[in-house]
């Protein structure tokens, strides 16, 4: 594995590349929350096909990988936000290129399914993920939650994530911590 760093930051006004590589992406969620960050002062891109469908998936294996290689190599965009979760992304890791992920160094956000490749990033690319949310839920983020992934994106967060120290019982915690959807990671 590569040493371990953080993605660089996503600029204010820029690009959010939406990606869609587990299952298939209700359009009227998908409006939705390409409007809040268009409302919020970013552009968004995303592939015509990102609404395919193969069976419950967001199309087949070769779309979902290629559309992640293409959001990685466009130099237009600054960050890959997913459009929902759900299943697939295990299918797609052997036509992932690790090396072009680190190199392109953007953020990656998702939950539930997308925790494989937050996993996979971080243990093939030596990228940190973000584990946040996503298209699926539309105009439904809160303010306060989406600030905050605004924050963590654009490295202007006021507090830290994780606070290095002390836990509630008065013990010294240290150690790296990885994180997503309890289920994948044991799996």
């Amino acid at each position: 594995m590569a040493s371990l760093r953080k993605p660089r930051a996503l600029p204010r006004g820029g690009t959010i590349g939406i990606a869609a590589p587990a299952s298939a992406v209700d359009l009227v969620q998908l409006a939705a929350g390409e409007k809040r960050w268009r409302e919020a002062g970013f552009q968004v891109v995303r592939r015509d096909d990102l609404v395919a469908r193969d069976r419950y998936l967001a199309g087949d294996d070769a779309r979902r990988a290629a559309e992640l290689r293409e959001l990685w190599a466009d130099p237009r965009v600054d960050a890959i936000v997913c459009a929902r979760g759900g299943y697939g992304c295990h299918r797609i890791m052997d036509r992932l290129d690790p090396k072009a992920a680190r190199a392109a160094a953007k953020p990656l956000v998702g939950y539930s399914d997308i925790t494989t490749l937050l996993l996979w990033q971080r243990r093939c690319a030596g990228l940190v993920g973000v584990h946040g949310p996503m298209l699926e839920r539309g105009g439904e983020i809160g303010d306060d939650e989406f600030g905050a992934l605004v924050e963590v994106l654009t490295g202007t967060e006021r507090l830290p994530l994780v606070r290095e120290g002390v836990d509630g019982a008065g013990a010294v915690v240290e150690g790296p911590l990885a994180g997503g959807s309890l289920t994948l990671i044991a799996a």
